[in-house]
């Protein structure tokens, strides 16, 4: 009897144990993004799962003198926000090298880097990213020459924007071997003067001519800007992010500061494409369905189809409205990409093909097509990212064979001064289409592609909810039928990207036993006015229960 009475009490004590949080968030509006988009008050955490969501006073049971309380006042709480796409390293790289994003010009560009050259020693590489020719008075690619003149002796390597095309001076291309007579590497351009002499621009594939020859980052300094890059992400309310092409290499990083617990957030990596003989073992090798309480999986391969719009190498059916003799570039072999494709569904594996143009979009649906037909999979969850010019009539084919398109609101609000430059009246009407993709059932996780834009997914939810840059311009938006609703915008960083991405069951949504991912601004975005999204702050990103950032007033200024 004694023994039955020990046991009971036992069982007692377990499951009070059990009802006791770690965490728990009282006081606020707690936007559940379920299937409902219910509106709860707090919620409750133990280790790193959500044990509880509901009224403030349901929850006090949950709270003891070991609980961490973070009291609200009326703030809003979301599922931890989730880019779909962006490039940790690259974004890591790109806040330690020049910083050309908003030059007006390219004189602009030229002082920033003439101030850099003073600081380096001679023969050390400069880097800046950023430059964007459609923000200049005269909308044209550079050449080196002037670039050259300010930096004789230390080669210098500028990225673009989009990173589809870089800048490179006389001394890096003279490193790099890059003469007159340098050829065109398959899926890359090298521009040219009339005099046959290189102008500097290397488009898509051929950056690599120059790219091969920076110098290689060590193991720890690299680990250290991956980890940088990891805590600025969380700074703007990012919990999770995916890393749309990544080297096998960077999995040993990634599992290194996991273990060391200096990694910010949650990562899904796509495997960078890689010619191989072996795809099936290339696959097996790789895979991780979850890692450190999933913080990292690799389930997923991007491959590349066709360039950027801004550099005019997106692929498209009919030629550049601005540029009549081109029609963009395809950069990867048909029959290679349906290689990957297949093996792909074979081994449970995610495709994510970067695909811009409507030409590289249909291709893509196409191979896409045959590769299903050959090894049908119901829930593949293919992926096309960007899907930014889309031929109207093929926005069904993406519903009717299951492929999401991976977008990024900033980038139509970035684009949309040129766009309809770039691709005439007709074709602009499939430019961003959210609306119509949505329409069509089709969900959109979105992104940002960092280092392209600002890893700030508060500016994407404005963008996609206004189409409007942040001065409120076009007055009803750009294109104003491809408008999302604010809970459309929400969802996309949340339980739309975590779909994207076969984490729905786990990440997404605030509901009990999902892992406790939560984002808490300070103003709710769900009521405010659209404009004034863009004056919200995250106060807390949570990351598996714990607070991997925390406002203070040094932070956004």
């Amino acid at each position: 009897m004694i023994k039955i009475l020990l046991l009971i009490g036992l069982i007692i004590m377990s499951c009070t144990n059990s009802k006791t949080a770690d965490l728990v968030i009282i006081g606020g509006k707690v936007a559940t993004v379920d299937n409902n988009f219910s509106i709860a008050e707090a919620v409750a955490v133990q280790d790193d799962k959500i044990i509880f969501v509901g009224t403030n006073k349901d929850v006090k049971k949950y709270i003891t003198d070991k609980t961490k309380v973070i009291e609200l006042n009326s703030e809003l709480v979301l599922p931890g926000l989730i880019d779909s796409h962006g490039h940790l390293t690259g974004y890591g790289k790109s806040l330690e090298h020049i910083d050309l994003v908003g030059t007006n010009s390219f004189q602009e560009v030229l002082n920033l880097v003439k101030e850099k050259v003073k600081t380096v020693e001679q023969g050390e590489w400069i880097r800046g990213r950023g430059w964007d020719q459609n923000d200049w008075e005269i909308m044209e690619f550079p050449t080196h020459q002037a670039l050259s003149k300010i930096s004789p002796n230390n080669p210098v390597m500028l990225s673009r924007i989009d990173g589809h095309a870089i800048l490179a001076n006389q001394k890096a291309m003279e490193i790099a071997g890059i003469d007159s007579y340098t050829a065109n590497p398959d899926g890359g351009k090298i521009f040219h003067e009339a005099n046959g002499k290189p102008t500097g621009i290397f488009l898509d594939n051929a950056e690599v001519l120059i790219t091969d020859h920076l110098p290689k980052y060590s193991s720890e300094k690299l680990r250290k800007i991956i980890q940088n890059a990891a805590y600025q992400c969380a700074k703007y309310g990012l919990t999770g992010m995916g890393d749309a092409g990544i080297p096998t290499s960077r999995i040993d990083d990634y599992k290194y500061l996991i273990d060391n617990g200096e990694m910010s957030i949650r990562v899904n990596a796509m495997l960078s494409d890689t010619v191989t003989a072996d795809l099936n073992n290339f696959f097996q090798k790789h895979k991780i369905d979850s890692y450190g309480n999933d913080f990292l999986r690799v389930k997923s391969v991007k491959l590349y189809a066709d360039g950027a719009l801004g550099s005019r190498g997106a692929a498209l059916l009919e030629p550049y409205s601005d540029d009549l003799e081109n029609s963009g570039l395809l950069v990867t072999e048909n029959s290679h990409m349906l290689e990957v494709c297949k093996a792909a569904l074979e081994l449970d594996f995610q495709v994510c093909t970067h695909a811009i143009g409507d030409k590289a979009i249909r291709t893509m649906l196409d191979i896409y097509e045959e590769a299903l037909q050959e090894n049908p999979k119901a829930d593949h969850r293919f992926r096309i990212e960007h899907s930014q010019i889309v031929n109207l009539a093929d926005v069904s084919r993406y519903a009717d064979l299951g492929v999401i398109p991976a977008m990024q609101p900033q980038h139509a609000v970035s684009d949309m001064p040129w766009t309809e430059d770039r691709i005439g009246p007709e074709r602009v009407k499939g430019a961003y289409a959210f609306r119509s993709f949505l329409d069509e059932g089709v969900i959109i996780p979105c992104g940002s592609d960092f280092p392209v834009e600002i890893p700030n997914p508060l500016i994407g939810i404005h963008n996609a909810v206004t189409r409007q840059d942040e001065s409120g311009y076009p007055k009803v938006g750009w294109l104003p039928e491809q408008k999302m609703t604010i809970e459309e915008a929400i969802k996309g960083y949340t339980i739309w990207a975590a779909y994207a991405a076969f984490q729905e069951d786990i990440l997404g949504s605030i509901e009990v036993d999902k892992l406790a991912d939560f984002t808490i601004l300070d103003c709710d975005i769900l009521t405010i006015e659209p404009a004034e999204i863009l004056n919200t702050k995250p106060i807390y990103t949570i990351v598996g229960g714990e607070i991997q950032y925390q406002a203070n007033n040094n932070d956004f200024q």
